[in-house]
């Protein structure tokens, strides 16, 4: 679904707008939701993270390489500049064979996506330059520290670790949508912004382990392993067998702990939704969309474990997709609907213990 801007917007925030379900099409649907200003600054936000995800995604760079990449942008969030001419098509010189065509036009367009960052409000300004730069000063660390070696895999020791790498991928888009909801929403006041901020880091952390969990072969076949390595080794696995579908049911065993802790992130992302007053309802209906996906994602493999191991991407259909939407939008401002609603998409779950 794409988002339609008011005609009345300049070309820069229509080529945002135009961008967003490209890159993401699930983003697309819930911020197309949303309230102006809050629409364009949640746009804004997750366009510039999607540029680091581009620079972080790309294989064969060094930690030094993504760095040089990601440092002009994060110099104009927090100076208001533009970065160097020169910049822009190193990027895309740079990440050409390493993204895909969406992400390249996204590239190609981030002179634009400045513009619209500078056009928003003060406040929102400082949220994103704070939590953007967090974000990709994390990205370029772990990728160091989950080894450089040419050919390698890039690996996650223990559940830790992959913890904090989560938190600088997810946990940081936690706590800027946090502030940008308290900045905007009127029903958000001071105390309801410090509740909402004991979960926003789990909130963000359930999203990026379903992600990893319903990508770890594709995630294998780009040198990453997302799984830490002392799971992987209590089922005397290694990171290829993520690419071994005969070995679904070992995988499955191993990932068990991954599984539960991404139970305990939404579960505390339920709390963070169900906290939002109702007044806000394109707000709840944002996150519960994002939530509820993952649930059903998560729940396809407590449904049939051997989905883990699979070639074929676990993600749920666009049918289902359109039926969740559809419930959601009904059942957002009846709390007991919801609630109802939620248990009975995370019953499934149960099947991994706790």
């Amino acid at each position: 679904m794409p988002v339609a801007p008011p005609s009345s917007q300049p070309p820069p925030w229509r080529t945002a707008y135009e961008l967003l379900p490209k890159v993401s099409r699930t983003f697309a649907l819930g911020i197309a939701g949303l309230k102006e200003p809050l629409r364009g600054s949640v746009c804004v936000a997750y366009l510039l993270c999607r540029i680091l995800d581009t620079v972080e995604d790309a294989p064969g760079l060094s930690a030094a390489e993504r760095w040089a990449l990601m440092e002009p942008l994060l110099s104009c969030l927090e100076s208001g500049g533009t970065p160097p001419p020169a910049w822009s098509a190193r990027l895309i010189a740079r990440l050409e064979s390493r993204a895909a065509p969406a992400d390249l036009a996204l590239l190609k367009h981030s002179g634009d996506v400045l513009l619209c960052y500078s056009a928003c409000g003060e406040m929102d300004r400082l949220s994103m330059a704070r939590w953007v730069t967090e974000m990709g000063k994390g990205m370029v660390a772990w990728s160091e520290r989950m080894g450089e070696e040419p050919g390698a895999v890039k690996t996650l020791p223990s559940p830790a670790d992959l913890d904090r790498y989560c938190y600088y991928i997810a946990g940081t888009v936690g706590y800027l949508l946090t502030d940008l909801f308290y900045i905007h929403a009127p029903s958000v006041d001071k105390a309801l912004f410090f509740r909402l901020e004991q979960d926003a880091e789990s909130f963000g952390l359930g999203l990026q382990k379903v992600n990893i969990l319903k990508d770890l072969a594709d995630d294998y076949h780009r040198g990453w392993c997302f799984l830490p390595t002392s799971l992987l080794q209590s089922e005397g696995l290694t990171p290829s067998d993520l690419a071994e579908p005969s070995q679904g049911l070992a995988l499955y065993r191993a990932a068990l702990p991954l599984l539960r802790s991404t139970c305990g992130h939404l579960e505390r992302a339920w709390r963070y939704l169900t906290r939002i007053p109702l007044e806000e309802r394109e707000i709840r209906l944002f996150l519960a969309q994002s939530l509820f996906f993952a649930v059903r994602t998560l729940a396809m493999v407590a449904q049939d474990p051997l989905r883990l191991a699979a070639p074929e991407k676990l993600k749920i259909s666009r049918m289902e997709v359109a039926g969740l939407v559809a419930s959601l939008a009904l059942k957002i401002s009846n709390p007991d609907a919801l609630a109802e609603y939620f248990a009975e998409c995370s019953a499934p779950l149960a099947k991994f213990g706790s």
